[in-house]
């Protein structure tokens, strides 16, 4: 009978110890939560949570500011200009202290006429006017719809594909800025003057001393002219490269300049133009950008190339995360130089830096050239068949030439 006693409370103090550490465990999921700010909200292409104290010391939120933080946007609000880590505090004069407030906001709200979004960023106060922007991608989704007879799609899982139809694409093109001022001062005041205009230099440039830095001349918002994701380079179709390589210059999208790596398995190819990707249309490489970023976490994606007016779509996928495309401005020019193109009817400023020395190696792995020795004609080549002797030979009629 005692032993039956014992046994009975030994089982109560078991349980009693398990009840304890079971709401022990419990407080602290709940503190967990309260501290990280659970639950999130969705509406426009971002996604939201509730500040908390240590999210705002990650972002450099001053103290007592209200809001939801941005931490994922895409579509509408990524081309807004919204980033995530953003502070929302209001949108349309409307407070947005948390979720709720949010989810209460923006209730109701069509972008048609766009929503002003009282933002923070790095401690610095910033207003968006958000709006709907997929219209911009209206163009390529009804290319794409069933309904176009003479425009199908074309799965090309290899690189030859197969049925191929031809397609007329007319996608619009975003602005830019045309000119970007250093200060208060004009490129023209500065560094620019007479540089790659279409003419002759004009070297009336100050002296190295004189000029702006990269960060004073704004070097990280340069138009850019290259971007790489997936061993894919991609370029804006100038009229040279229309010219050399038989395109359309009217055709929309970015040229594929070079590939390697998961693009050169998907079929894709070198001249093609990259018109989409998974259904998000890529008039420029900005676009392109966005498009990839909506994939970033993905494994495969689809991706739309026009080929010399025939459309096909590949597969384009990764052990890893696709991630999304990094990009390049033009490269710096020195002060007075002679522009290496055609003049493309806006500032040099709009692309390029003006550096005088350190913004690039004056000789990288490209401009290296071999230095085979001269061969005399009808000889045996000393190697396998690379094509025309002469491309890279000097071809003599002797052996007494080549002392």
């Amino acid at each position: 009978m005692l032993e039956q006693l014992d046994d009975y409370k030994k089982r109560n103090r078991q349980k009693f110890l398990l009840i304890l550490v079971l709401s022990i465990l419990g407080l602290f999921c709940i503190a967990a939560l309260m501290h990280i700010g659970a639950g999130d909200a969705e509406w426009a292409g971002m996604t939201v949570s509730n500040l908390t104290p240590t999210i705002a010391m990650e972002f450099n939120v001053p103290k007592d500011e209200k809001g939801v933080v941005v931490n994922w946007c895409e579509d509408s609000s990524y081309s807004s200009g919204l980033r995530g880590g953003d502070l929302l505090k209001a949108i349309n004069n409307k407070k947005v202290k948390n979720i709720s407030e949010f989810l209460k906001a923006t209730k109701g709200i069509t972008l048609d006429k766009g929503a002003l979004l009282d933002v923070m960023r790095n401690g610095q106060p910033l207003y968006l006017t958000l709006k709907d922007k997929k219209n911009l991608h209206d163009d390529f989704k009804k290319m794409l719809g069933a309904g176009i007879a003479d425009t199908p799609v074309t799965h090309a899982p290899a690189v030859t594909g197969g049925h191929m139809s031809p397609i007329a694409l007319d996608m619009r093109m975003g602005s830019r800025p045309q000119q970007i001022a250093f200060g208060n001062r004009l490129p023209g005041e500065t560094a620019e003057t007479g540089v790659g205009m279409g003419g002759p230099s004009v070297n009336m440039a100050p002296q190295a001393s004189q000029l702006p830095t990269p960060k004073e001349q704004g070097a990280a918002q340069k138009e850019l002219v290259e971007g790489h994701w997936l061993g894919m380079e991609v370029i804006p179709l100038v009229p040279e490269l229309a010219k050399e390589f038989n395109i359309d210059p009217k055709t929309k999208g970015i040229l594929v300049d070079e590939i390697s790596l998961e693009s050169a398995e998907s079929g894709v190819l070198a001249g093609d133009m990259v018109i989409g990707v998974d259904g998000y249309a890529t008039p420029d490489i900005e676009a392109f950008t966005e498009a990839t970023r909506r994939v970033r976490n993905r494994l495969q994606a689809k991706i739309y190339v026009n080929r010399r007016g025939r459309l096909l779509d590949y597969i384009i996928s990764s052990t890893k995360a696709l991630g999304f495309s990094q990009n390049e401005s033009a490269q710096p020019i020195k002060p007075g130089a002679i522009s290496p193109h055609r003049s493309r009817g806006k500032a040099c400023t709009v692309c390029h830096i003006i550096m005088v020395t350190g913004g690039q190696l004056p000789i990288d792995a490209g401009d290296i050239l071999p230095s085979p020795p001269p061969i005399i004609k009808g000889a045996i080549p000393p190697h396998e068949d690379r094509g025309k002797c002469n491309t890279c030979h000097v071809i003599l009629k002797s052996v007494a030439m080549m002392n």
